[in-house]
């Protein structure tokens, strides 16, 4: 059932916060949804093209904003080598993450993540970032950390969304930004597995 709902949520391009308690099994369950090889045809659609790009926080060492675009910079590239998109878009997609690396800039990395999301939709995908744990960064985030997200999805021309999972809701998380949350993603409770 949470598969389905997920799916159709997704179908629809819309943004998700995933909640649950610790220990009830988000993590099983996105395990066999991002790595299933019949998760999209199932769920979502079996006519468009869907990539999953998971950036799990717990990999960020520094729990700061410019290590955060960056290791999502560096999942999109990571997924995109492996994907079906062409050597061109691949080479370009690279590129973009070593030169936004050698200005060390947070707005050349945000920018890098806006270009290769749009390489991306350009080229028949629709892109999926799942922010796994993003409770994890609670303390660091301000409102315009949304307006940036939804800048992205703005430049994707809404093709892009996202998962957030976390053990309580983004308003709860991050109460100052709630004029923001309320349209922006749709919140789906995890059952215990």
């Amino acid at each position: 059932k949470e598969a389905e709902k997920l799916g159709e949520y997704l179908r629809q391009r819309q943004c998700v916060n995933l909640i649950g308690m610790k220990r009830v099994g988000i993590s099983n369950f996105l395990r066999f949804f991002l790595n299933h090889p019949e998760t999209i045809p199932t769920y979502i659609s079996q006519k468009e093209q869907h990539l999953f790009i998971p950036v799990d926080l717990n990999d960020l060492v520094e729990q700061e904003i410019y290590p955060f675009w960056t290791l999502t910079l560096k999942r999109i590239v990571d997924v995109a080598d492996q994907s079906d998109l062409s050597p061109e878009v691949k080479a370009k997609v690279n590129d973009l993450f070593v030169k936004s690396i050698q200005f060390q800039d947070l707005f050349m990395v945000i920018d890098s993540i806006r270009h290769a999301l749009v390489l991306i939709g350009e080229n028949g995908m629709y892109p999926t970032i799942f922010f796994l744990r993003f409770d994890r960064l609670k303390d660091k985030f301000n409102p315009s950390f949304f307006d940036n997200l939804q800048g992205l999805r703005d430049a994707a021309n809404g093709n892009l969304a996202y998962v957030f999972t976390s053990y309580r809701s983004l308003v709860s998380i991050f109460p100052e930004a709630r004029a923001n949350l309320s349209v922006f993603s749709q919140t789906m409770y995890a059952k215990p597995a």
